[in-house]
């Protein structure tokens, strides 16, 4: 019975997982420039090739935003076959253009993220959902001041009307240009980014130009598609509930086993 609970009980912490992340996606499909998360499983199959080799990874944890959880590698010994997930990935697919009518609002459209200064640091976003802060900085609703492409804050002038973006990042007060967005990529591809937390990444291997047009009046929308994810959550649930039944069942092939064994004796 070992084998098959090691087996039933791996498959369904995975879907956890999974639920978890479908959880987070569905939460924010109406954020601005959110980009959704992919769960990859990895399923391990002893046989003899491996019954001699220990993995680097085992026994281990994965950190994820999502908390952590066991390697496949890790859940068992050497000779149980088990499964577990493999990583968490971020999907980069553009969201749709969503107009507001605020001519702050931007959305970018190409191979680049906004710039803005946090307490961590300089992060990249998607979300354009723009606004003027107490300073007088150009920043994100959160509160992060956007950087330009001089690296500095773009600060507003006091009672500044007619506030336009164009098309290259550049900011006009009237006919007066006050600053331009700095558009950023990561150095490392976007395989090298982290996400840290409400629309925000970190690019570990520094920043380089990006190419991006910049729509301003509205918000590049979340790619989440509601739809999709709740069809993945079923599913989810689905083989949770079927991985939970299989083992009430093996459970009761235990009791019923022991019990009989008793009896005979």
């Amino acid at each position: 019975m070992r084998r098959a609970e090691f087996a039933l009980v791996s498959g369904a912490q995975g879907q956890e997982q999974m639920m978890d992340v479908l959880s987070n996606n569905l939460a924010n499909v109406n954020t601005p420039g959110f980009r959704k998360d992919r769960v990859t499983f990895r399923t391990y199959l002893p046989h003899r090739e491996y019954l001699h080799r220990t993995p680097s990874e085992r026994p281990g944890f994965n950190l994820t935003p999502y908390g952590t959880f066991p390697t496949p590698w890790g859940m068992a010994g050497s000779d149980i076959p088990h499964s577990g997930v493999d990583r968490i990935y971020v999907r980069y697919e553009e969201g749709e253009f969503q107009s507001t009518g605020n001519p702050l609002d931007v959305a970018l459209s190409g191979q680049g993220f906004l710039t803005v200064k946090t307490s961590g640091g300089t992060l990249l976003t998607r979300g354009g959902h723009l606004t003027v802060d107490g300073q007088g900085r150009l920043a994100t609703h959160e509160g992060y001041p956007l950087v330009g492409v001089d690296g500095k804050e773009i600060h507003l002038p006091p009672g500044a009307d007619r506030i336009r973006i164009d098309s290259a990042g550049k900011v006009f007060s009237g006919e007066k240009m006050v600053g331009q967005i700095s558009i950023s990529f990561p150095a490392g591809g976007l395989e090298s980014l982290t996400k840290v937390g409400n629309g925000l990444f970190f690019s570990p291997d520094g920043l380089v130009k990006g190419e991006a047009v910049v729509r301003d009046g509205g918000v590049e929308g979340s790619n989440v598609k509601g739809t999709s994810e709740m069809v993945r959550m079923i599913q989810g649930m689905r083989t949770y509930q079927t991985d939970l039944q299989a083992l009430h069942t093996l459970n009761d092939l235990t009791n019923r086993t022991v019990n009989d064994m008793t009896v005979i004796a």
